[in-house]
């Protein structure tokens, strides 16, 4: 299995990733929290589902709690398929500079901190967060390492050094396709805690703590493994 050793090789490129995402979240939050009509312009209406700054804090409570509605599990699978494809679309399109990859990648940012702008408005910023994190550990670890694998390509087609570029493409791919079996996994795994943990498990302690201990076990399986596995092996 080498899918731990490519990611842990895309170290730089997932930090920045995650900068990017964390940075593009906390000023889409701060202008909505501040002129909430700078939402309409980041989440589009379908993604939305009736969550905008118009919405009562009852039915946004209702968004998180309520257990398996028909809506609700449209939109559960609404907000998989986009986040996955924002994870193939930010490894795919890499070798155009890695340009539209960091667009991807703030892109999410921006709306991750537009919903919860919305929410923790009408007091639900803990709720939201925690409905968030039982899947979002793994679904958004898994967008850093495809953005973080398209980067590596983007940049090794804009900077390829002494090689030729289609060299350097070729060399930093093999890196990052490994990488991406991974993220094939993780992205397998937060759909069955988006599609069946994240609307049978309502309580927010329970949802964080599960979140939490998925990201642990992911950080010591591309991180603390490899490493560990090699000094065993010496």
């Amino acid at each position: 299995d080498h899918a731990p050793e490519a990611v842990r090789a895309l170290w730089r490129e997932t930090l920045i990733c995650f900068v990017l995402t964390v940075g593009a979240a906390v000023l889409a939050y701060v202008l909505i929290r501040s002129d909430p009509t700078w939402y309409y312009s980041i989440i589009p209406e379908a993604l939305a589902g009736g969550r905008d700054p118009t919405a009562s804090a009852e039915y946004l409570r209702s968004t998180i709690y309520d257990k398996q509605k028909d809506w609700l599990l449209t939109f559960a699978t609404f907000l998989f398929t986009h986040n996955s494809q924002v994870a193939i679309f930010s490894f795919a399109l890499g070798f155009a500079f890695a340009v539209p990859t960091v667009m991807l990648i703030l892109y999410n940012g921006l709306m991750i901190g537009a919903m919860m702008a919305v929410f923790a408005g009408k007091g639900l910023g803990p709720n939201f967060a925690a409905w968030l994190m039982i899947h979002g550990t793994t679904e958004f670890f898994a967008i850093f390492i495809s953005g973080a694998a398209g980067m590596r390509i983007g940049m090794a087609v804009a900077f390829p050094g002494r090689l030729s570029r289609m060299e350097a493409a070729v060399r930093a791919g093999r890196v990052a396709a490994t990488a991406m079996i991974g993220t094939i996994i993780m992205l397998g795994a937060a759909g069955l805690l988006e599609g069946v943990g994240r609307q049978t498990i309502l309580d927010d302690g329970l949802r964080a703590l599960i979140g939490l201990a998925m990201l642990g076990f992911w950080l010591a399986y591309f991180y603390v493994w490899p490493g560990w596995r090699d000094d065993r092996g010496r």
